[in-house]
């Protein structure tokens, strides 16, 4: 379905118009103020966080777009210039056919600087009039000194940049194609050789750049190969932010090596800034509820709805009334124990939902599953999996209403019975993906590993069904620590958790420790798998630990040992 057909439509923010870019994006409670500023900053966060949308945002093409507000002030002092790092420009494996070590590391670096150098000149040759105002003889006299005479003429010496580093990357992959590459001394380019004396005359030659601070947005960093990831931390590790910044998206599975080229360590704080994308969303108030409601909101004005989120993704009326009745009895409880204040309110948050699924029938239909709440929560902090079950809704709602006489579909809500139908049909698919087509479509997934995994998802279900339905403490837990990590255990373990990643069927999270507010990892299945196993997608704050033993038990044997579930403990988190 087309963007215009579908306000939910989630394509990949590179494949977006620039003006959908400014519609669609959503000031992300800080992210942008770092991005702007002259700090170094990594951002984390999985595939579908918004990484790309963030960079794409900030950059010059699409600032130049934003309308005059006090906000785009200090973007008039920036100019931030977006590097794709999985593009044939960077992510070439020639570097391979080299023995000398010294030699690919110099070719790894040499294809960066030519990538970022045609990325800046490609970015200011696209600024309208950007050269008013510039003498160009002189700054084409200053580039060739720089680049030792080899600039190709041109009107535009900007042009002119982009011409010799297509020229450059054609004979330097031509030079390695030779019978015995590691013979052949290449001239090669450098960070201090190229780079910074491009910018450094373009800054001081063209007017319109004067004073402004250059963000070098380098998207999507887990792509580049292992000498460029040092290379680029050299680079972030320089003292002098005056003239630009790096900002660096990684979006991966493994943790990206801080190291530099010549063995020293980036610090957090010192070196950098860290912004992880992947904001909690445990409740209305997190910060991931406001941006998911502002993004469903600026989706909404685009068709013309005035409707709030909540009201456009209504909850199911008796699902509603029942929960309402149920939190009244549990708040009754509590209270004839003796609870008071807070503790009544922890008692209820704890077993008020609880009590929902526990009175139902075990052999009737899945609880409904509806509300913009809960599509919040499906979503498990990912922008793309809050998108993908409003697409679908809204589909499936525009087939199925009224044509008006004047041949457009007027929808201005989503029936809660279309919500359940969609989340369901979406949380089968993940499971039917899963059983049958992960080892094909997954790389490093043996056909052994992809029933591994399912067995390992099936039985964590199962875990989390009987805790929902029987557990005292902490009954809807819904994400998992992992203790008793010996090495041997843990490699065969993070095999098949790197494999669910890859899907993102399972996400790795960072929290709040219960003993001395120290942090830990922990995981986080994708909620969308639940509603297709009648569970409670709203969860907990609570982490199951579960030791690694048990784990590999589970994924070998499809359950956990009967002795291990009446025993697991839970670190309660804030």
């Amino acid at each position: 379905m087309a963007l215009d057909d579908n306000p939910f439509a989630y394509e990949a923010a590179n494949n977006l118009s620039k003006d959908l870019i400014v519609e669609y994006y959503v000031d992300d409670f800080n992210y942008s103020r770092f991005i702007q500023s002259k700090r170094n900053v990594f951002l984390f966060g999985e595939r579908g966080s918004g990484k790309t949308m963030a960079f794409l945002y900030n950059s010059h093409a699409i600032q130049q777009l934003m309308p005059p507000s006090p906000s785009t002030e200090l973007v008039k002092k920036t100019l931030g210039v977006y590097v794709p790092c999985n593009t044939h420009l960077i992510h070439k494996p020639e570097y391979q056919l080299l023995d000398d070590e010294l030699l690919a590391k110099v070719i790894s670096e040499h294809y960066l600087v030519l990538a970022m150098t045609y990325y800046v000149a490609d970015a200011l040759s696209n600024i309208r009039d950007v050269l008013e105002g510039t003498d160009l003889d002189a700054l084409c006299s200053e580039l060739n000194y720089v680049l030792g005479g080899s600039l190709p003429k041109s009107e535009d010496p900007l042009k002119s940049i982009t011409m010799f580093v297509r020229r450059e990357l054609l004979e330097t992959q031509r030079a390695l194609n030779q019978p015995e590459p590691d013979a052949y001394h290449y001239s090669t380019f450098s960070f201090g050789s190229m780079f910074v004396p491009f910018l450094t005359a373009c800054s001081a030659g063209i007017p319109y750049l004067t004073g402004r601070h250059f963000l070098l947005m380098f998207d999507d960093a887990q792509e580049l190969n292992d000498f460029q990831v040092r290379t680029l931390n050299s680079w972030v590790s320089h003292r002098d932010h005056s003239l630009f910044s790096f900002k660096v998206a990684i979006g991966g599975l493994e943790s990206h090596t801080m190291t530099t080229a010549s063995g020293g360590t980036l610090l957090e704080g010192h070196d950098y800034t860290r912004v992880d994308l992947e904001a909690r969303f445990k409740n209305r108030h997190s910060d991931f509820y406001k941006f998911a409601r502002e993004l469903i909101t600026k989706r909404l004005s685009r068709i013309g709805v005035t409707s709030t989120p909540e009201e456009f993704f209504p909850s199911n009326e008796e699902m509603s009334r029942s929960l309402e009745d149920t939190k009244k009895l549990v708040k009754e409880e509590a209270r004839a124990a003796g609870l008071k204040g807070k503790a009544v309110t922890d008692y209820v948050y704890k077993y008020g939902r609880v009590r929902y699924f526990r009175q139902r029938d075990p052999k009737a239909n899945r609880p409904p599953y509806s509300g913009f709440e809960t599509l919040v929560f499906l979503s498990t902090g990912v922008v793309r999996n809050l998108l993908e079950p409003c697409f679908w809704m809204y589909d499936a709602s525009k087939s199925e209403w009224e044509t008006t006489t004047d041949g457009t579909h007027r929808i201005e809500a989503i029936a809660p019975t279309i919500q359940t139908k969609e989340i369901l049909k979406l949380s089968e698919r993940k499971w039917d993906w899963l059983e049958h087509d992960i080892a094909r479509d997954i790389e490093g997934c043996s056909t052994s590993d992809g029933v591994l995994v399912h067995r390992l998802l099936d039985a964590l279900a199962i875990l989390f069904r009987e805790r929902l339905l029987t557990h005292k403490s902490e009954p809807s837990a819904l994400s998992f620590t992992i203790s008793g990590r010996e090495p041997h255990m843990m490699e065969n373990l993070n095999r098949l958790i790197t494999i669910l990643r890859k899907g993102q069927l399972l996400f790795l999270r960072s929290g709040t420790a219960k003993d001395l507010g120290r942090r830990e990892s922990y995981y986080e299945p994708n909620r969308m798998l639940w509603p297709a196993r009648a569970l409670d997608p709203h969860g907990q704050h609570a982490r199951v630990s579960i030791p690694a033993e048990e784990l590999l038990w589970a994924a070998k044997n499809g359950s956990f040992r009967g002795s291990f579930g009446s025993n697991l403990s839970l670190w309660e988190v804030e």
